[in-house]
């Protein structure tokens, strides 16, 4: 023991009025004391010494005291030196059990107490000596073989065990006084929690093998060694995990093949690595909001479906689900409400289905779900209608009402035309076909669907060509007023004439560009390209303030981007803003009603005019006209064309006109086509009417020759008019009823 040196600790702080406390505790025992004033000090001092024991300070600048702690032990040089951390009493950091994860064994507290230290740092000095002097002597391979990490146990040739250290004892809670025991004891063959297609060598079937055979194998076939891994159990009942090597041992005779005799088998406890390792499996295929398949899960499980469908000839049919609105639910009451809805719906959704089928979350709203294997008596159309049931009932969520709605797509699996993308392409498209039809309902794809979304994409890949190649053009729907008997404004028509073909009618491709959201890029064109008409129209000599109509999509009113595009365009061309007049349809949905709203009141307030197209065909006209600020209102030519058929339509007409009359709304009649119509409208004092009984939609230069010579372009059709009331009147008279002619 005299020959030993003294041991050496390591004291790592950053302040050196620590270091000096802790070095002036540790004075009177027989050591070296040696300081370290940050984590890379401390590295390099462990390279160039040999440490009893570390005192660390756990908090300091730059790298964390459990930082260095991971770095010195992740060096098997060093993985031996015992680590104790130092910390405050008033630390609530998790720092302490990273310490502990990176392999430190102890810690004490600041103030620290002079003996608990001492006898701490005292009994590391011990060891460390008893350690120096067993790499002199065959003591250290007795107190390696005590001291490692790893269980160890020597077996005979039928598996008794001949020999524990100290871990395998604790691992296999057996006596150390009384080993009595065979290794056949603790093995599981089979995992009750997996299949019975486990890997072999994962289920401890080859090391069972082996000891049936009494080594036999490894004798006849020269294999000295086995590694595998597998489920044990100790004499306590305790079941862990174990990752083990076993290498035979031979008989000492003299000669190089001696006979086998046993194995010496290392095995260690592995039941963290293995849940990790399981929890790691499961965020990789598991979505960590809802707690369900992910997208990943989804696409192995599909073509796995696919496979057995090939082989058993049954049927697959998958689903996609999108939650109609999601993102107003989102704007309106937040991420976490959203979160919780989401949440809400896997598990109704999960409830279900069965236990065959399976349902994963694709990414945000949207949802897909997989039957397979479907009998005779479940219908899938049942199940898609329990779906839009169960989705739609109300729900309170953190004292929130929420109601919403899912739209879904089915497509079938057909082995003869199809692969797993067609599948996926072909359920997407049927679920954009759902929400295409008003949301809140599910079709099944059929091939017509994939017509229409190639046609669609198509013409979403032509109409930006279009507007480069200046294929599009505007058009002006007169607006004409029965009192003055000549036009008095007029509203914007856009038209697309491709290069190749016919005019494509904006009934096709304004669809596409609100889904595409090129809607915003069109809209963009259509409005300089209005206000630069504008802008030459209102030098012309009888303008006298013409207005002019733009059509404006709800998505454009989505954010403030419009309105300032608005602004940039009116100033741009040098036109008055009340030259301008904004038409929103009545019957366009949108996520926030508050953002479209406001929209709408910061644009009247810059003195353009707002005005509701198709009014009266939606659910809320009335609470338009409360909420919005409204200058004009279309009726909608679906209640103009039953004028003369139908009493209600003219009935609801009157109300609309002596609702607009009391709030100073101006009304226009749309789609009018027929004398019996004008005679109706004129009769209720309608202010100004469009259609084709006046004019179809025509080109700006032909306006500008009206405002240029304040000519009257429909003064024939006033005139006819006049006469046909007058034919009208007088057969009316006679009770004779004459057909009408009608000018276009």
């Amino acid at each position: 023991m005299d020959n030993i040196k003294k041991s050496s600790i390591l004291i790592v702080d950053d302040v050196a009025s620590q270091r000096n406390i802790l070095q002036h505790i540790l004075s009177p025992l027989d050591i070296t004391i040696i300081q370290a004033s940050s984590g890379k000090d401390a590295l390099g001092k462990v390279l160039n010494h040999d440490f009893a024991v570390i005192l660390m300070d756990i908090e300091m600048p730059g790298m964390k005291g459990y930082e260095v702690v991971n770095l010195i032990h992740s060096n098997p040089r060093f993985k031996h030196i015992p680590i104790v951390m130092v910390t405050s009493n008033d630390n609530d950091s998790d720092a302490l059990p990273k310490s502990y994860e990176a392999g430190a064994v102890d810690f004490v507290t600041k103030p620290v107490d002079d003996i608990i230290l001492t006898k701490k740092v005292a009994q590391f000095i011990t060891l460390d000596e008893h350690r120096r002097i067993a790499e002199d002597s065959t003591a250290r391979l007795n107190i390696l073989l005590n001291s490692v990490s790893e269980g160890i146990l020597g077996i005979d040739l039928d598996g008794n065990i001949t020999f524990a250290n100290p871990k395998a004892l604790e691992l296999l809670a057996i006596d150390s006084e009384n080993i009595s025991a065979k290794l056949q004891d603790f093995l599981i063959l089979h995992n009750q929690n997996t299949p019975e297609t486990q890997d072999y060598k994962d289920s401890n079937c080859e090391l069972i093998d082996l000891l049936t055979s009494s080594f036999h194998e490894a004798s006849s076939l020269g294999k000295t060694n086995l590694k595998g891994s597998g489920n044990w159990q100790s004499l306590a009942g305790n079941i862990f995990h174990s990752n083990y090597s076993c290498d035979v041992t031979r008989e000492l005779n003299g000669e190089s093949n001696g006979e086998i005799n046993g194995a010496v088998l290392t095995f260690k406890d592995t039941t963290q690595e293995k849940e990790t390792e399981a929890k790691l499996l499961h965020l990789a295929n598991f979505d960590y909001l809802t707690n369900i398949p992910n997208r990943a899960y989804f696409y192995d499980a599909l073509n796995q479906s696919i496979i057995r469908v090939k082989r058993s000839n049954t049927t697959l049919a998958v689903m996609f689900l999108d939650i109609d609105h999601f993102k107003f639910i989102n704007d309106q009451y937040g991420h976490d409400i959203g979160d919780l809805l989401l949440q809400n719906i896997s598990q109704k959704l999960s409830h279900i289905l069965r236990e065959g089928d399976l349902i994963s979350r694709m990414g945000g709203d949207e949802f897909a779900i997989i039957l397979q294997d479907i009998p005779a008596n479940i219908n899938v159309l049942n199940v898609a209608q329990k779906i839009l049931s169960s989705v739609s009932e109300p729900l309170e969520l953190n004292s929130i009402k929420i109601e919403v709605s899912t739209s879904i797509g089915i497509a079938f699996y057909d082995p003869n035309s199809m692969n797993m993308d067609d599948l996926l392409k072909a359920a997407d498209t049927a679920m954009y076909e759902a929400k295409s039809e008003g949301r809140n309902n599910f079709q099944f794809f059929a091939k017509e669907m994939q017509d229409k979304a190639e046609q669609s994409q198509r013409v979403q890949m032509l109409l930006s060509k279009a507007i480069l190649n200046n294929e599009l053009t505007v058009l002006y729907q007169p607006k004409i007023s029965l009192l003055q008997k000549k036009m008095v404004g007029c509203e914007a028509l856009i038209r697309w004439f491709p290069e190749e073909g016919d005019m494509l009618s904006p009934d096709v491709f304004i669809p596409i560009a609100e889904q595409t959201g090129q809607i915003i890029e069109l809209g963009n064109w259509i409005l300089n390209n209005v206000c630069q008409q504008i802008s030459y129209w209102q030098t012309l000599p009888y303008f006298k303030g013409m207005v002019t109509a733009i059509n404006v999509s709800v998505r454009q009113l989505g954010t403030s981007e419009f309105r300032e595009k608005l602004v940039k365009a009116i100033n741009k061309h040098g036109i008055k803003p009340e030259y301008v007049e904004i038409e929103v349809t009545e019957t366009a949905t949108f996520d926030d009603h508050k953002i479209f709203f406001s929209e709408l009141e910061k644009i009247h307030a810059l003195g353009v005019k707002i005005s509701i197209d198709d009014f009266g065909t939606g659910h809320s006209s009335l609470d338009y006209l409360r909420k919005m600020p409204v200058d004009v209102i279309k009726i909608d030519r679906s209640f103009i064309k039953d004028i003369g058929k139908d009493v209600q339509d003219e009935e609801l007409i009157r109300t609309i006109l002596a609702i607009s009359k009391t709030m100073s709304i101006q009304v226009i009649a749309e789609g009018v086509e027929t004398v019996e119509q004008l005679t109706f409208l004129e009769e209720n004092q309608v202010d100004d009417i469009q259609g084709y009984y006046f004019s179809e939609p025509i080109r700006a230069q032909a306006i500008s020759d009206v405002l240029n010579n304040n000519d009257n372009l429909y003064k024939k059709q006033f005139e006819l008019f006049e006469n046909n009331k007058a034919i009208h009147v007088k057969s009316t008279q006679y009770c004779v009823v004459t057909p009408l002619t009608q000018a276009s």
